[in-house]
């Protein structure tokens, strides 16, 4: 064995083991305490890049989720609003059907069904005006329903790859959202009165009780054919799509955690190898840097 002076070789091998063993266990625990394994593109380059669009992807997912479920509570807003259209509009049919009791009514009850009818009339007209879903008019006629329910940009591009595959391209989703003001609803039903619209009807009129029956039941027709698109749209588009959304937000998930999150297992067992190694190294330094005292040693003895 040879004792240099100048240069203690075996220091130095033993303090670039230390380095190296003091480094992995800085990782080991970064890994435990953030509980990832790949914290910056020096841990993984290649998988970085891949978790990193699977993280763009599931947030895409998420949101699309969350615009699904905005689209569902502007839906159940509006078919409760026609559910209680619905209702006035029965009630209408059963105050012109008492109207048309001719050989019991008097004057003045035929009157104060009339009124009855016209004020619900009116409700309806507010129902049509006033039901909103945040600034929007739902039941007026002034809007439909868009709603971006999917999470890829539908470019004319996209549109003919998903063709030339048989697959459905559009991550839009749209549905009319209808008017239901008394002057728009059974309009154009053939009546004795001359009735044009829900609007019009006045069983004081001579043969108005009857006339505003069929004007009623086209009405009442309208408003549940509404109701049933848009439950129809609901079940059918809006809540299928959130359960595939939800779906593939899990797996994508799973996917991304594969790739980036930490086996605390793994790390602690390397965490527990790299302390022990980092303990050895430390103590071989001190051993390498006590033979030098041996070059002190053999000149004292001259």
């Amino acid at each position: 064995m040879s004792l240099r002076i100048n240069n203690n070789v075996e220091a130095l091998n033993a303090q670039r083991n230390l380095a190296q063993n003091d480094k992995m266990l800085a990782k080991s625990l970064e890994r435990l305490s953030s509980g990832q394994k790949i914290n910056r593109g020096g841990d993984g380059p290649a998988s970085l890049v891949i978790s990193e669009g699977l993280r763009a992807q599931v947030a895409s997912l998420q949101q699309a989720a969350e615009n699904n479920e905005s689209a569902i509570s502007m839906v159940q807003t509006a078919e409760g609003a026609l559910n209680e259209v619905s209702r006035l509009l029965v009630d209408i049919r059963q105050r012109a059907v008492a109207a048309a009791n001719t050989g019991v009514n008097d004057n003045n009850m035929v009157i104060a069904t009339q009124k009855e009818i016209e004020n619900a009339l009116d409700t309806i007209d507010r129902i049509s005006k006033n039901t909103r879903f945040a600034d929007r008019n739902l039941l007026d006629g002034s809007n439909s329903g868009t709603f971006q329910i999917g999470t890829f940009q539908d470019t004319p591009e996209n549109q003919i790859a998903t063709a030339k595959r048989g697959q459905i391209s559009s991550q839009t989703a749209s549905i009319e959202l209808p008017n239901v003001a008394t002057n728009e609803l059974a309009k154009g039903v053939q009546n004795n009165s001359g009735f044009a619209s829900l609007a019009d009807i006045d069983v004081t009129a001579e043969g108005g009780a009857q006339s505003a029956m069929a004007v009623v039941d086209k009405a009442i027709s309208e408003v549940t054919t509404h109701r049933g698109s848009l439950g129809a749209f609901q079940k059918n588009t809006l809540e299928s799509n959130l359960t595939s959304l939800r779906v593939a937000t899990e797996n994508l998930t799973a996917a991304e955690s594969n790739i980036r999150d930490a086996d605390v297992a793994v790390e602690l067992a390397a965490f527990t190898r790299n302390q022990i190694m980092t303990q050895s190294a430390t103590a071989q330094v001190a051993q390498a840097n006590a033979m030098s005292q041996n070059v002190a040693r053999l000149l004292s003895a001259q």
